[in-house]
């Protein structure tokens, strides 16, 4: 059996110190790029394998070492206001799983807003630094296509949802595309032919425009007599919204925000009693209605579990190949007509959507 390759080995070659071979083969940003690639590349040569249980070891023992406290991850925001994000209630159930989870990884997660007084992203990524943070979770942003910039060869990243563009980072989402293919086989079974969806221009292209397309191919197999053309409205518009009542006549409408149950709402009880209403982002405010929980807890898990599993392989800055974690949602049975609702529980129908806005 050959002699296995040692870190020294490597060093001898390169004509550097041991040390520097190591932090180097764990890509350790204090290490030159180009230095980086001739010892990879000497590595490689020689076949060098690295010891996983030692490497684990040695990592571990080097945290008892230079942090005696639980090490801190990264929860960073972009909101025009700091608690922004807030509002939403799967924003905070994603922080809570992810907050839950990184604890019991024996991390702690903490906030940082990008849009602080005077805040730049170099001072950001001094901050982030100075408390040894190199994993960082970038949270969604409020509009599409868009951009943060920080020094990120420092730091092991994951984002949640699409709306963060650049950098291609390591992201988590929900499964939007199956979990309206759920939502429509259940109402299937229910027996529901004509079904209509109602979305925002802005929130449908949030989710990559999966819930359409699923939408679409649904509409596309069923009997012509019974399709009805999804309204996306490019801006509030409940006379628009009553003009498709009117000519489609849908059974169900699906929706993901607040605007439309409200608008069904102020169309008064006679209409609310013809059409029903089932939420495509569902939260427990909007209880009883049914609804597809995208389990926003369980997203959050998904993105520090795939955010530890970068810093223990030292993967930093942006990477070559995006990878990406969906996670199912459930159907949450419950009242698909707003008016049964509302005789039922007395719950004001538009009060119940801003809550779960």
């Amino acid at each position: 059996m050959p002699a296995r390759v040692s870190l020294r080995d490597i060093a001898a070659q390169a004509r550097v110190s041991h040390t520097t071979v190591s932090l180097s083969l764990r890509n350790d940003p204090r290490i030159l790029p180009g230095t980086r690639k001739k010892i990879a590349r000497i590595a490689a040569t020689l076949g060098y394998q690295r010891n996983a249980i030692l490497g684990d070891l040695m990592g571990y023992l080097r945290t008892l070492k230079t942090q005696p406290t639980r090490s801190t991850l990264g929860f960073i925001t972009a909101w025009p206001t700091r608690d922004g994000w807030r509002q939403a209630a799967n924003h905070r159930r994603f922080f809570a799983g992810a907050q839950a989870r990184a604890r019991e990884l024996g991390y702690a997660l903490d906030e940082f807003w990008l849009r602080e007084k005077s805040m730049t992203p170099a001072r950001m990524t001094g901050i982030l630094r100075a408390r040894g943070i190199k994993g960082l979770v970038l949270h969604s942003l409020p509009e599409s296509n868009g951009r943060l910039d920080l020094h990120w060869e420092h730091f092991a990243c994951v984002t949640k949802g699409l709306t963060v563009a650049v950098p291609a980072m390591h992201r988590v989402v929900s499964s939007h595309y199956d979990d309206m293919q759920l939502v429509l086989g259940k109402l299937k079974q229910k027996g529901y032919q004509r079904l209509g969806l109602v979305l925002g221009q802005a929130h449908d292209v949030r989710v990559g425009r999966a819930w359409l397309a699923s939408y679409c191919l649904h509409e596309n197999e069923i009997a012509p007599r019974t399709r009805i053309p999804a309204l996306l409205y490019p801006k509030p518009d409940p006379a628009l919204f009553a003009r498709w009542l009117q000519e489609h006549q849908p059974e169900v409408i699906l929706c993901a925000d607040q605007l439309v149950p409200q608008w069904l709402a102020e169309l008064g009880p006679a209409i609310r009693r013809k059409v029903g209403l089932v939420h495509l982002d569902w939260s427990p405010e909007y209880a009883p209605l049914a609804g597809i929980d995208s389990d926003s807890e369980v997203l959050g898990t998904a993105a520090i579990d795939l955010l530890v599993g970068q810093l223990h392989a030292h993967e930093y800055g942006i990477p070559r190949r995006e990878k990406v974690v969906e996670v199912m949602g459930r159907w949450v049975p419950g009242a698909i007509f707003p008016e049964r609702i509302l005789r039922e529980t007395g719950k004001g129908f538009a009060r119940a959507s801003r809550a779960g806005a």
